[in-house]
């Protein structure tokens, strides 16, 4: 049988629903498997062994140019880690008649494998995990890695571009990711930032910044770095995802909020410092080996606001000075 594999929408949630892909994987290794996932996530999923096909999906993805795209490939089973009702229709337009998720949005008439909730408390990639079990109807047995794969060639392509923007191949990166795609009640402050970079740069003069962002936040970000030392490089807007992916792979370490950066430099094994706020940081924790993760919560948190609508003072909780010296340590264990 071939089955097909609704991606999440969101760039963490698709590497935190990496280790459900490779246990599935490991639980039917003769069964064909495909990722189908909106156009700009699709990269995420490139290079991963344990995925045969990746199908970027077109916009309207829940219309009929998506059904037409899967209907090619005559999968006999959809498996969604998505949640909505039209990721549901569009598998059943595809002509897939076997489909198992979460029956949430109206949508439980559709599937033949209703899986019942996960732990709300559980980390998030427990969440994808739990469907896998659930059809497979046993253990996964052994923990399964949410690595990100970068050939040689893209390691070298990105070197080379970085040449072109002035920074030597041999020059020790730091990723500096400032924003949060949810919204910004989940990015630390501009001023804490501006000022971590600022310290940084004074004492770390060997060190290239990197600022990581969409093209939406290019000229917000830019208002950070205005007039600060240093070699400090803006690429918000100037990276599709996969070469995003491979500039990342070549830093000493990442320094961001609880963002999809924050989970592909998990990924990728970058050392990273994540600044957490409203979120809860046992359910979004990066799923890597060597962070510092800084948070000291609020009354109001957690939330699931966009923006803030009070203070932000989960956030401005977070010192410079702390975040300075989570990143000083892993700078130096990383060397």
């Amino acid at each position: 049988m071939s089955t097909v594999i609704r991606s999440p929408n969101w760039i963490g949630d698709g590497v935190m629903c990496l280790p459900a892909i490779r246990a599935w994987k490991n639980l039917f290794p003769a069964e064909r498997l495909a990722v189908a996932a909106r156009r700009y996530l699709a990269d995420i999923f490139q290079n991963i062994p344990e995925i045969d096909e990746v199908i970027a999906l077109p916009q309207g993805h829940a219309g009929l140019a998506g059904a037409r795209t899967l209907r090619e490939k005559r999968f006999g089973r959809g498996i969604l880690f998505t949640n909505s009702f039209s990721s549901a229709l569009l598998f059943r337009l595809a002509g897939i008649r076997s489909l198992a998720g979460y029956a949430s949005d109206g949508r439980g008439w559709m599937l033949s494998d209703k899986v019942a909730r996960a732990d709300d408390a559980a980390h998030h990639q427990f969440y994808y995990l739990n469907i896998v079990e659930r059809l497979a109807g046993r253990k996964a047995g052994g923990a399964f890695p949410a690595n990100l794969v970068v050939t040689r060639m893209e390691s070298e392509q990105a070197g080379a571009w970085l040449q072109e923007l002035g920074i030597s191949p041999d020059r020790p990166l730091l990723a500096l990711a400032p924003t949060a795609a949810y919204g910004s009640a989940k990015a630390w402050l501009p001023a804490r930032f501006r000022a971590f970079v600022q310290a940084w740069t004074g004492s770390h003069a060997d060190a290239a910044v990197l600022l990581f962002g969409a093209a939406s936040e290019r000229a917000a970000i830019a208002e950070l770095a205005a007039g600060l030392p240093g070699t400090i490089r803006n690429l918000a807007g100037s990276l599709d995802l996969r070469r995003a992916i491979a500039v990342l792979s070549r830093c000493r370490l990442f320094v961001g909020n609880d963002s999809g950066l924050m989970h592909v430099a998990a990924a990728l094994s970058v050392p990273l410092v994540a600044v957490f706020g409203p979120t809860e940081p046992g359910r979004t924790a990066p799923l890597a080996a060597r962070f510092r993760l800084l948070h000291h919560g609020a009354d109001c948190a957690p939330c699931r606001h966009r923006e803030c609508p009070s203070d932000r003072r989960c956030m401005a909780a977070v010192s410079v000075a702390e975040v300075l010296a989570a990143a000083d340590e892993l700078w130096a264990e990383n060397a």
